[in-house]
């Protein structure tokens, strides 16, 4: 089965998954999404999922970075970067919603998201803002004023700097709070009017030349019809996991995983497992074939649907 990635390159959650992905040395299919919706190819994998990245093994597919972690430690029979245990998954989960929050507000604030918007036609630029208010509507991701924000990547900085000393954050290998941590920086970094506010920050900057250098593995361009083809052609493999099914649904109830703060977009099916970090539902259309998409637990509201 082969690794397909449906990403695009200014996406920091897909940065965060192509280094995971340098980090564990595999080879995969790069699937350019477009930036903004729609995404015709995609969305029969992803049941109407529209946040990026997507991860493709085969006929199962990993939606939010979190599942895309545990789906490739499995792969890979290399789960190394949960090592250190809860500290380094708190740390990522505060990295992958509350600091991503803030780095968002920074990198949307006018003269921020201005210095962005200015490469593209007007056209281009009105698409763009209407496709992320659609994504926004009713979260709280922009809400944090940039001049709060700025405070609090300042003391998120000196807190950081002062606590590297020329490895990763828990040891001398990368945990998954580095790359949690990684893709929130990467990301502000890329934006010309925020990324000096690293500049004064060495062993950070250190730190993230270390990550950098981890690479993107191998890869290839590969096409949306390539990739659906290939989920056609492949069987779905349901994981071994514990399952702990909620009160009032069991394997093959029909259900809904949501997102609960941004891109609330329903993704319904027939419910698989149910472990404590990962739900995994089953779909078919005639584009795939069958498959099986996997959600975490943590951020997504699991819900029964009429039989």
């Amino acid at each position: 089965m082969d690794i397909y990635l449906h990403h695009y390159p200014a996406s920091p959650f897909s940065e965060k998954v192509r280094l995971m992905l340098g980090h564990l040395g595999l080879a995969w299919k790069s699937v350019e999404i477009p930036t903004i919706m729609p995404r015709p190819l995609l969305m029969p994998l992803s049941g109407g999922y529209r946040r990026t990245p997507c991860l493709q093994i085969g006929a199962n597919v990993y939606c939010d970075s979190a599942v895309i972690a545990l789906g490739l430690a499995r792969h890979a029979r290399d789960a190394s970067w949960f090592a250190p245990g809860f500290a380094a998954r708190r740390v990522a989960e505060w990295a992958d919603s509350a600091l991503f929050r803030v780095i968002v507000a920074l990198n949307f604030a006018p003269q921020a998201v201005g210095s962005m918007l200015s490469q593209l036609p007007p056209d281009q630029i009105q698409a763009f803002a209407a496709d992320r208010a659609a994504l926004t509507e009713g979260s709280s991701l922009t809400a944090l004023p940039a001049a709060a924000a700025r405070t609090h990547v300042g003391e998120y900085l000196k807190e950081l700097d002062g606590s590297l000393d020329g490895g990763f954050l828990f040891g001398s290998e990368p945990s998954i709070a580095d790359f949690s941590l990684y893709h929130c920086l990467w990301f502000l970094k890329g934006n010309a009017h925020n990324a000096p506010l690293l500049v004064p920050f060495k062993a950070v900057g250190a730190w993230l030349e270390r990550m950098a250098a981890l690479g993107h593995g191998s890869s290839q361009e590969a096409t949306g019809e390539a990739a659906l083809a290939h989920a056609r052609e492949c069987e779905p493999v349901l994981p071994v996991l514990e399952n702990a099914f909620p009160e009032g649904l069991t394997e093959g109830a029909r259900v809904s995983v949501t997102p609960v703060d941004y891109g609330r977009i329903p993704v319904e099916g027939r419910l698989l497992a149910c472990a404590a970090d990962e739900v995994v539902l089953a779909r078919e259309t005639p584009e795939t074939g069958r498959v099986m998409i996997h959600f975490p637990v943590a951020g997504f509201e699991l819900a029964a649907l009429p039989a």
